[in-house]
């Protein structure tokens, strides 16, 4: 049975602060674009998520494109040959848009999962595809050939080359510019790394003892961003050797 992508439950209303709401619509790329600053409605309205709600399903129809405000979404493809049944390929992170490819076909190509409490501004396929301008604009054109060369894709996991020590180091150099990794269930970081989850815990437990980062049940911290580039083989000297 497929889950269900839109429930009562999962999905509700947000409700911040009309002050709060105002203010995130200024910086937003979305409500920019749709002129707030000129008192224009954005098309795209703000719904919350909770952790494990569906955003929608692989080959259902696609009606709805979101950007994320706050949260992550892990994205899973069946039907792909290059990897086992429901493996997460990819996560999404705020900023980002889920669903872009329903403006050049009629399903979803992925499975949507929120992995924590999210905020997504979600607006109909159509009223994206008025707001979007003329059929036969360049822009439209160029838009419309860069999601169907993104659909035809298949989507990959991140390499496998090197170590598990040197590819997790890698990662949250990628992922922590701020210090702090993003609240990402483990196992699904160690999908998207090519390993096991028993192996990406060895290879943070290696680079704590590094001295690189600090853990604990629920947070990743870099603590020597040197020692780190050294275990991912971009610093001084060769990148550290599994234990």
């Amino acid at each position: 049975m497929k889950p269900v992508a839109h429930s009562p439950a999962a999905e509700r209303p947000s409700t911040p602060s009309p002050r709060v709401a105002l203010e995130r619509c200024y910086s937003c790329p979305l409500g920019l674009a749709a002129g707030v600053a000129e008192h224009r409605a954005c098309p795209f309205v703000p719904r919350e998520r909770e952790a494990g709600a569906h955003v929608y399903v692989e080959g259902d129809t696609a009606d709805r494109v979101w950007y994320i405000v706050s949260g992550y979404v892990a994205l899973s493809r069946e039907t792909s040959e290059a990897r086992s049944s429901g493996v997460t390929w990819a996560v999404r992170r705020p900023g980002e848009m889920l669903g872009t490819e329903g403006l050049v076909s009629d399903t979803y190509r992925d499975s949507a999962v929120a992995l924590n409490a999210a905020t997504l501004c979600v607006a109909p396929r159509d009223v994206v595809d008025a707001w979007l301008g003329p059929e036969d604009s360049p822009a439209r054109a160029v838009l419309q050939l860069a999601l169907r060369t993104r659909c035809n894709e298949v989507p990959r996991r991140s390499c496998a080359d090197g170590n598990a020590t040197r590819r997790v180091a890698s990662w949250l150099l990628d992922e922590a510019p701020s210090q702090n990794a993003p609240q990402i269930p483990r196992q699904i970081v160690a999908g998207l790394l090519g390993m096991l989850p028993e192996t990406f815990s060895r290879a943070l437990a290696r680079l704590v003892k590094l001295g690189a980062i600090e853990i604990d049940r629920r947070t990743i911290r870099v603590v020597d961003l040197d020692a780190l580039l050294r275990a991912a083989g971009e610093g001084e000297g060769e990148g550290e050797g599994e234990p």
